[in-house]
């Protein structure tokens, strides 16, 4: 965090159960949401302030006529191709949060960043969905963690 700006670098690690391997290679491409908020203890931690907040959305898709995987931020629309899903993985594991402006806290308190991501089981085919729900393989989205800086 520098001059009421704040931007955050996170290594996460994408995993994909067999399932999910299996629906991704058959073409059904997989949603995540990741969200990102800065907050600040107030008068003596009894509520949070939110400081700022971003959300992006990305999306892993496998092309079985190009024989490649494509990383897609959705809001921005731009995306990356992978020859190997490892190569995609290490790629989305590696995460920047654009910068965001924060003010009105506390120099003198931290800052806590907490990070969510979580898999969007809403986009996949109707078929598969229930099985999403239920088989604990298809739980691919983190707990929310929470750090202060």
């Amino acid at each position: 965090m520098t001059d009421n700006k704040a931007r955050l670098s996170v290594n996460l690690d994408f995993q994909l159960s067999p399932g999910a391997k299996a629906a991704l290679h058959s073409g059904i491409a997989l949603y995540w949401d990741v969200s990102i908020m800065l907050k600040q203890d107030q008068w003596r931690g009894l509520w949070c302030k939110t400081l700022a907040t971003r959300h992006y959305r990305y999306s892993l898709t496998y092309y079985t006529l190009l024989n490649n995987f494509r990383v897609k931020n959705e809001q921005n629309k731009t995306f990356r191709r992978f020859s190997s899903l490892h190569e995609a993985l290490l790629y989305m594991q590696h995460f920047e949060s654009e910068q965001m402006v924060i003010s009105g806290y506390n120099k003198n308190q931290c800052v806590m960043s907490v990070l969510s991501v979580s898999f969007d089981k809403e986009m996949l085919p109707a078929p598969l969905r229930p099985v999403a729900y239920f088989d604990k393989q298809w739980d691919l989205s983190t707990k929310e963690r929470q750090w202060c800086e």
